[in-house]
């Protein structure tokens, strides 16, 4: 029939609305019962804390409003603290201490475990030793003598980890001294407190009385002994420990890690290389541990020796970021900055991050040899993770850094980004040095004052700092009246270097007669660096009378070859003296080619260039760079400046600024920054002057002394350095 319906296709009948409803509620119901307390998901839940207490099976206690009976929660200490939260740890079990005296919940399960006990109180030890504060250590103390645990040996133990964890070794004593009973631990973790707290007899007579009571040595006693040997820095108790550790341990305790990285480290911090590779090869092969490894390679860069540190570097089995930092650091340490540059991309390369120890020891390299780029790099990396705002240590490398590269505006802009609780004195002495060597005195002295309203005090190297931005800005009576606070206001004691900034001051501004007798009254013995700020501050002014004395007291000293000793005869050669000017020469005994030892670095490109002299052709642009020098000595002849191809070839600055004329002709707009290993000396730094001119650029020379910023023909620092 056409009509007929297949039962197989038709609809089921839908249920009403209600019955619906109802459905859903019973199911809800199911649920709610089985997450109730007591019930079933409650019951598992506990059940799998007592198996293996974990955080989900916490986390999922919390998320349902499940009741945490004392006895799961003293199992959770433990999983908290491993995970770095030992303030969630110390919460658990003050809740614990509360609620141990309730009754239980009627659904739930009933236990007899006694909470706190000794494993649950250790916890809260360990989890109090790394809190800010001892005082939740000291209320747990006060709870252990109420209780009566704090005759529990493994909780005593734990208390005495406490006091040393906060550098407390009398406290820690006197606990140890009233200990009813007491074990190796005890007795290790005694010395332990010592050496942290560098009290190193101590520590030997807590390990004398050790020995007297019959206690046997095991691995950790020979690591707390081999802090405290690294403490004393005595390679000769170092010794004594080794051979104690030899015959107090059986073979396989003596090689076990934790013993060889402690006695590595101790002959590490005892100057005995040697004798720490003695020990390091004897584990051999099963010299696994990532940690010692970098031991040694640090130990080898710290010693200079680049090259074996380099070599143990390669033959490490795994490397972590310690191992890549220590032999940075060790090229830096060494002044093989561009090498400690390239180390640090194959570093990146092969997958790891510089933390703010690397770039702490990546910006001294940057400050050397002039790598900006490298530099800004770790900058973006440290400023978007926040760490430069809280780290004023790193902070202050930074800044220094930026000063020295004439990044003035982006210096302040990395000491304005610190958190004023963070700033600290040496912030603001990097800071304040940097704008006094680019010639920013105002700014330089408002600093300066800003420092009182943070409650910071400033020391010998802010007064060093702000009298030099005072002398470098001609702020002669601001300079006077710091100079004159520091005893009466601060309570700085002024020294050599104090005296030397303020008579340059009065030298700076033309009073070389108030300078002179500035000098001859001062309480100390004028040194050569006075005399030679004097002399040249005669040169600029043409006092032809001071510059003589002050040219006869230097000769009285020990004379270096420093490039600096060039200045003396300059002013008698233009006074038309050209016979004395001879006579100072080879008084100073002046041989050029000691300049030739200097290096000028130029970033170009991504990468660093070094130069030498022009005598170098290994540059593969050497025969563009010989091209453009002969140009600028032809073109400074012009202007009446005779710089002889001589003299040329021994200024790696003008060989350095050559190149950079070179590479950047198609962009004019940037400035040229050169960075010396010798300090800028009249001649050069007259044609530099000259040649900004002349090819109508900027040009920046950082040589350690000065910041130097050339443009049209004259310089930041007014001719006076």
């Amino acid at each position: 029939m056409s009509g007929a319906v297949n039962p197989s296709t038709s609809p089921a009948p839908t249920r009403p609305p209600a019955m619906r409803r109802l459905s859903r509620l019973r199911r809800a119901g199911g649920a709610i019962a089985a997450a109730a307390p007591g019930g079933f998901l409650h019951l598992s839940l506990l059940a799998s804390l007592r198996r293996r207490p974990s955080l989900p099976a916490h986390a999922q206690l919390l998320l349902l409003g499940l009741p945490l009976p004392a006895h799961a929660a003293s199992r959770l200490l433990r999983p908290h603290l491993r995970s770095g939260h030992h303030l969630a740890s110390l919460r658990l079990f003050l809740r614990i201490l509360r609620d141990r005296d309730r009754e239980p919940s009627r659904k739930a399960p009933v236990e007899t475990e006694a909470v706190p006990n000794s494993h649950s109180l250790s916890a809260a030890l360990a989890a109090c030793s790394r809190h800010a504060s001892p005082a939740p250590g000291l209320s747990t103390h006060s709870f252990l003598i109420k209780s009566g645990y704090v005759s529990d040996l493994f909780a005593a133990n734990s208390l005495l980890h406490f006091y040393g964890s906060f550098g407390l070794p009398s406290l820690a004593r006197r606990l140890f001294d009233e200990m009813p009973v007491r074990d190796t631990v005890s007795f290790n973790t005694l010395i332990d407190s010592y050496v942290k707290s560098f009290c190193i007899d101590d520590a030997f007579a807590a390990f004398s009385m050790m020995l007297d009571r019959g206690f046997r040595l095991d691995r950790w006693t020979v690591t707390a002994l081999s802090g405290a040997c690294a403490g004393l820095m005595d390679l000769r108790v170092a010794k004594a420990v080794h051979g104690v550790a030899m015959r107090a341990l059986d073979r396989k305790v003596f090689h076990s890690q934790e013993v060889v990285t402690g006695l590595v480290d101790m002959y590490l911090q005892c100057s005995g290389l040697a004798l720490a590779r003695k020990v390091f090869d004897l584990v051999g092969e099963k010299a696994g541990d990532v940690r010692l490894w970098s031991m040694m390679v640090s130990g080898y860069a710290r010693s200079g020796e680049v090259k074996m540190a380099k070599k143990l570097f390669n033959e490490m089995p795994k490397k972590d970021l310690v191992a890549w930092t220590a032999l940075i650091g060790g090229y830096v340490q060494a002044g093989r900055y561009k090498e400690a540059s390239v180390l640090f991309e194959e570093m990146e390369e092969a997958g790891f991050e510089a933390d703010e120890v690397t770039v702490g020891t990546l910006i001294s390299a940057c400050v050397q040899c002039g790598t900006i780029d490298v530099a800004k790099r770790l900058h973006h990396r440290v400023k978007h993770n926040g760490l430069i705002s809280r780290d004023a240590r790193l902070a202050t490398s930074f800044v220094d850094m930026y000063a020295k590269h004439g990044c003035i505006q982006t210096a302040m802009d990395v000491f304005c980004g610190v958190s004023d609780e963070f700033k600290t004195v040496e912030l603001f002495n990097a800071m304040i040095n940097g704008l006094a060597h680019g010639s920013f005195g105002e700014k330089a002295i408002t600093l300066f004052d800003e420092m009182g309203s943070l409650g910071l005090h400033p020391d010998k190297i802010t007064f060093m700092a702000v009298l030099c931005a005072c002398s470098r800005s001609g702020l002669v009576s601001r300079g006077i009246e710091i100079f004159d606070s520091m005893v009466d206001k601060y309570g700085v004691e002024q020294d050599i270097k104090h005296y030397a900034c303020m008579s340059e001051i009065l030298a700076r501004d033309g009073r070389l007669d108030d300078a002179y007798h500035f000098i001859q009254n001062m309480p100390f013995e004028a040194n050569k660096v006075v005399w030679s700020a004097l002399l040249r501050a005669c040169r600029i002014h043409g006092n032809i009378k001071i510059g003589k004395l002050a040219e006869e007291k230097l000769l009285q000293f020990d004379h270096s070859r420093k490039p600096e000793n060039l200045l003396l005869s300059d002013l008698f050669a233009n006074g038309k003296r050209k016979e004395r000017a001879a006579r100072v020469r080879k008084a100073i005994n002046h041989k050029p080619e000691h300049r030739q030892t200097k290096c000028s670095y130029i970033e170009w490109n991504g990468k660093l260039h070094q130069f030498g002299t022009t005598t170098d052709t290994s540059h593969p642009q050497a025969k563009e760079i010989s091209l453009i020098l002969e140009e600028m000595s032809r073109k400074l002849r012009i202007l009446g400046h005779n710089l002889s191809k001589g003299e040329t070839a021994n200024h790696s600055e003008m060989v350095a600024l050559a190149f950079g004329l070179v590479n950047l002709v198609q962009d004019p707009q940037t400035p040229i920054k050169i960075v010396s290993k010798r300090r800028m000396d009249v001649s050069c730094h007259s044609s530099f002057k000259y040649l900004s001119k002349i090819y109508n650029r900027d040009i920046c020379v950082n040589d350690g002394i000065r910041l130097h910023k050339m443009k049209q023909g004259s310089c930041s620092c007014m001719d006076h350095w």
